[in-house]
């Protein structure tokens, strides 16, 4: 059975053209529009469908109302946002993410009738293609498959992180990232002991609109890294969106840097280009790397250099990601340390980065 979907925005103009690039892509099978947050929610009632692209300004409500009422009635129920290209769309767009939206789309801007379908067929695309691999019923394993709890250390105690602690958290995400570092950042405590980068796959102002929002949630300062920037001990550096972000020895100081060089794994920024330098700093402490929800393999080739300088990584748990494909590669691959509940995994980092040998229990 096809993908159906419903639209829910006020432009007729607007609306024709989401209505034409969804009907003609693969696997979709109904298109209902709504011009209204009321007649948008009455819609999903009729029409059950998959997924639903929500404006967030509407002329009746509040497009967060409506999002609210969608995910408390229907949890499991896709929402894409549809956001404009500016920085209030951007901030809109990121509290939607943050409050169980899943994905979001650009809104063509000042383009004519076959641009804008063009530009929007290759935003919804992706994303469609994400909805239905979600949609499809899983596998049927050959044999039968005991269930691993949310949480659970590989029980290899040759890979225990003894010795030399670990100097910095390096963090990788992409679909489902908002939500889930807005259930990871906040709860790290004040006093974490060393520096956060991050690379969440999202265009320019979107990051900077996270940054925002996590650093007024959270203990820690949370920032879009800038080029310069020196790794401080409590601060979460964010990737800007359509850069790559490293880092680097600059004297006694661990320093970001931004390139434009071309995209990895079809990402700018990549996880990858991000964990490579920091295998390349060495040195006698490590670097924790943890590997959360996402499309593709970014991060993967980036794991096994950081394993091989004596990294250590946790992915997170198949059951609370959005989309298990970046945790799955490193699973996988076996380079995965432990797999952790995302809310489990700011106590497990906590405890990881206050010691220096293993702790109780790994």
């Amino acid at each position: 059975m096809g993908l159906r979907a419903l639209v829910i925005e006020d432009s007729l103009v607007f609306q024709k053209i989401m209505a034409e690039v969804l009907r003609g892509l693969p696997g979709v099978e109904t298109v209902d529009v709504a011009g209204r947050g009321d007649d948008g929610l009455a819609a999903a009632g009729r029409h059950q469908p998959d997924v639903v692209f929500l404006d967030l300004h509407l002329p009746d409500m509040d497009g967060l109302d409506v999002l609210d009422r969608l995910k408390a009635r229907w949890p499991r129920l896709k929402v894409v946002v549809v956001s404009g290209l500016s920085i209030e769309g951007a901030d809109l767009t990121i509290a939607a993410l943050s409050r169980g939206a899943q994905q979001f789309v650009r809104k063509p801007a000042g383009s004519g009738f076959q641009q804008s379908v063009a530009m929007l067929r290759a935003e919804l695309e992706p994303v469609v293609g994400t909805v239905r691999a979600q949609l499809a019923p899983a596998p049927v394993p050959p044999r039968p498959v005991v269930p691993s709890p949310a949480s659970s250390p590989r029980a290899n105690a040759a890979g225990r992180p003894h010795g030399a602690g670990f100097w910095v958290t390096a963090i990788a995400v992409s679909t489902g990232g908002p939500e889930a570092l807005s259930r990871l950042v906040p709860r790290l405590p004040a006093g974490y002991p060393m520096p956060v980068v991050i690379v969440q796959h999202m265009p320019p102002l979107f990051t900077l609109s996270l940054a925002r929002s996590l650093d007024a949630k959270s203990a820690l300062t949370v920032v879009e890294a800038a080029d310069g920037d020196v790794l401080k001990p409590g601060t979460v550096y964010l990737a800007p969106g359509g850069r790559h972000l490293t880092v680097v020895r600059e004297g006694a100081q661990s320093v970001c840097r931004l390139n434009d060089d071309p995209p990895e794994q079809s990402v700018r920024p990549a996880a990858d280009v991000l964990f490579r330098s920091l295998a390349r700093i060495g040195g006698t402490q490590r670097v924790l790397a943890v590997v959360m929800t996402g499309m593709g393999e970014d991060g993967l080739a980036g794991v096994r250099q950081l394993k091989a300088a004596g990294g250590w990584c946790l992915t997170q748990a198949e059951t609370t990601c959005v989309v298990y494909g970046m945790p799955r590669a490193i699973d996988t691959a076996g380079l995965n340390d432990e797999s952790v509940a995302l809310d489990d995994l700011a106590g497990r980092l906590a405890s990881l980065a206050n010691c220096g040998r293993a702790p109780a229990g790994v």
